[in-house]
């Protein structure tokens, strides 16, 4: 019985942890996006895969010992014929059988790498490729705080937007319930109630539409993080506002683009191939040692195997010179030079590629900035017209038709600041990842 309730209330944990809401600020979701994106997961593995290749190429410069047994039942055995003189019959030959039937051998044989030049340049190449693995890990990361981030502000701007409609709402559905009691005072028609009624139904249904865009903006979100997109989210952060510095004023230095750390890394592997092959001209020696017994018995006395072991034994230190390998070496050298100068290239073309797009992403950011101040004089503006034809409507010089229009334009004010802001805030991070300091 005990267990059966200790059971139950481990269910009804699960369950309620199960349905518990996720709440994130921009930093837990990035943080969570870094653990659990199938991208960031699968760079990590890579890393891993290098280095076991590392451990692969390694292995080859350790000792490689082996064992060996076999046992051999030779049921013939072989017939040789000798001369005659071995037994004082000059001019005559022998037919003779050397050997016992059975046979075991056991030993043990291990050689190891002295010297090879190109072994010790081609693990060092091994480590570089770890290397490379680890930059292009970084290189997703950067993407994936990128997509996390503009996909965070999306979504707290749908929010925002929602709350501004919403506040819109309130303020109409106000004016509609005064306006009711006006007309039924009379001091106010049934057309300005029906218009003030219409927008009420109108941005309902604009409420509902971004409701709807919000949730898909969530959903885009935990996609981006990698989690499940069918459970609730609550957005704890706050979208920057408009900035304080002028972040474009910063100074592109190309050394902090992850793109150039991995031509320079890749420009080192073709440095050691090149290595490489030239060591390929120097000798190799290696060591090797074996040692072993066997014993031995005679037809029909198969129980004496074993009795008596005969040991055997060798060391050995051999010397491989290369002199001439019809100029493989020199092709593989010239295909390494080739791809230096190609790396070069890419390199150059990159830095090329790198300033145009810092240069676009500081004109688009200035842009970005020229916007949404010139927004945020729009929203003062519109909001000064509808308090001014609010309290003309209220004092009855005004129409419903002006009081809607005023309301509306409020309303595409406000919602153009929101898209200005989130703009803008894509604006820095596009900036930020062009100038490497995302």
């Amino acid at each position: 019985m005990k267990y059966v309730f200790t059971l139950l209330t481990v269910l009804c944990f699960q369950v309620s942890f199960g349905q518990a809401e996720l709440s994130l600020s921009l930093d837990q979701a990035l943080e969570m996006a870094l653990r659990k994106n199938t991208t960031m997961l699968n760079a990590a593995l890579d890393i891993d895969y290098a280095e076991t290749q590392v451990n692969e190429l390694k292995a080859q410069g350790l000792p490689q010992v082996s064992g060996s047994a076999d046992f051999s039942h030779t049921f013939k055995i072989p017939t040789q014929i000798i001369p005659g003189d071995f037994v004082g019959q000059p001019g005559t030959t022998i037919a003779t059988q050397f050997g016992v039937p059975f046979n075991v051998n056991v030993g043990v044989g291990a050689s190891q790498l002295l010297f090879d030049g190109t072994f010790f340049l081609g693990l060092k190449a091994a480590s570089e490729f770890v290397n490379i693995s680890k930059l292009s890990a970084s290189a997703s990361e950067i993407d994936i705080k990128e997509g996390v981030t503009k996909a965070y502000y999306m979504a707290l701007i749908s929010q925002q937007n929602i709350g501004q409609l919403s506040a819109s709402l309130a303020n109409i559905k106000k004016l509609q319930s005064e306006t009711e009691q006006l007309y039924k005072a009379g001091f106010a028609e049934k057309l300005d109630v029906d218009r003030l009624t219409l927008s009420v139904s109108n941005l309902e249904i604009n409420i509902n539409k971004l409701q709807n865009q919000a949730k898909l903006a969530k959903q885009l979100l935990l996609n981006t993080i990698g989690v499940d997109v069918n459970q609730e989210l609550t957005l704890t952060s706050k979208i920057p506002g408009e900035p304080t510095s002028d972040s474009y004023a910063a100074v592109f230095n190309p050394e902090n683009r992850i793109e150039i750390k991995l031509i320079d890394q890749q420009q080192e592997l073709n440095q050691l191939n090149l290595k490489r092959y030239k060591m390929g001209y120097f000798p190799s020696i290696y060591g090797n040692f074996s040692y072993g017994s066997s014993t031995f018995a005679s037809d029909g006395k198969f129980g004496e195997l074993g009795d008596d072991w005969y040991g055997n034994g060798r060391y050995a230190v051999s010397l491989n010179v290369p002199i001439f390998d019809g100029l493989y070496k020199k092709a593989k050298m010239d295909q390494a030079k080739i791809d230096f100068k190609k790396t070069e290239n890419t390199k150059q073309q990159a830095l090329l590629g790198m300033n145009l797009q810092v240069g676009q992403a500081k004109t688009n950011y200035l842009n970005a900035l020229k916007t949404i101040e010139l927004q945020k004089k729009s929203q003062d503006l519109a909001e000064s017209i509808f308090n001014t034809t609010k309290i003309k409507f209220k004092e009855g010089i005004g129409s419903s038709f002006e009081m809607i229009n005023a309301e509306s334009e409020l309303t595409q004010a406000n919602t153009n600041y929101l898209i200005a802001l989130y703009e803008l805030n894509v604006a820095r991070i596009d900036l930020n990842k062009a100038l490497g300091i995302l």
